[in-house]
């Protein structure tokens, strides 16, 4: 096995463990709901009039649940898709947002905000390869979260850049390190490495803002 098939095979693995414990808290939240209406019916059978705006809060929760776990389902399928073809049309705004529904986890576990984000709110088509998009993104996100302190936020902004098309990872926080100490931290991070790689093997260029907390992707 080469290095490049252990790295796409562990970025695969660390994203299957992130979604399938986002998948455990959807059930353990509808099983405590369901089991808290199964405890008011219990009661008596007056119980659900008495205790009606519980039991409505509690089937309104469930239904929201439902609804996040097929949305992640949806998302999570047409992530395990992203290997089926080399080059392929994708609107980079919508792309990065469902990476960040993906991969929302991880910055929540740091108390960091993640959103993804459109420049004018323009569309933008690309055509790449999105296995190799989806590795660059999230390397960036690793790398970003390895240096910034809880209450920070990271917004992935697609962009026209000299005419070229990228993605902005702009990171902002009042406890938010001095650009050359966020500079630092994400070279001597393990992401960063693979993130040069990896955007080496997608013909992309990384640009740094050294003047600022942000750093581009740009797609040629």
């Amino acid at each position: 096995m080469n290095q490049e098939t252990e790295k796409t095979l562990a970025f695969f693995g660390r994203m299957t463990a992130n979604l399938t414990h986002e998948f455990k808290n959807i059930l353990a939240i509808i099983q405590e709901s369901a089991g808290l209406m199964e405890d008011i019916m219990a009661i008596s059978p007056l119980a659900k009039d008495k205790y009606q705006e519980r039991f409505n809060n509690s089937m309104n929760t469930i239904k929201n649940q439902l609804q996040r776990g097929m949305e992640m389902a949806s998302r999570f399928n047409r992530f395990a898709h992203a290997p089926d073809h080399n080059s392929a049309e994708l609107e980079l705004g919508e792309t990065m947002v469902h990476f960040c529904t993906l991969t929302e986890r991880f910055a929540r576990l740091k108390h960091i905000t993640l959103q993804a984000d459109r420049q004018n709110d323009q569309e933008i088509k690309i055509t790449t390869n999105p296995l190799l998009l989806y590795m660059v993104l999230f390397y960036s996100l690793d790398a970003c979260l390895s240096v910034l302190p809880a209450q920070c936020e990271i917004r992935l902004i697609s962009v026209k850049k000299d005419e070229k098309t990228a993605v902005e990872i702009a990171c902002a926080g009042k406890q938010a390190p001095s650009p050359e100490q966020f500079f630092t931290g994400l070279r001597q991070s393990n992401a960063w490495g693979d993130l040069e790689n990896t955007a080496e093997q997608l013909n992309a260029e990384l640009k740094c803002n050294t003047d600022d907390l942000c750093f581009y992707l740009i797609l040629k």
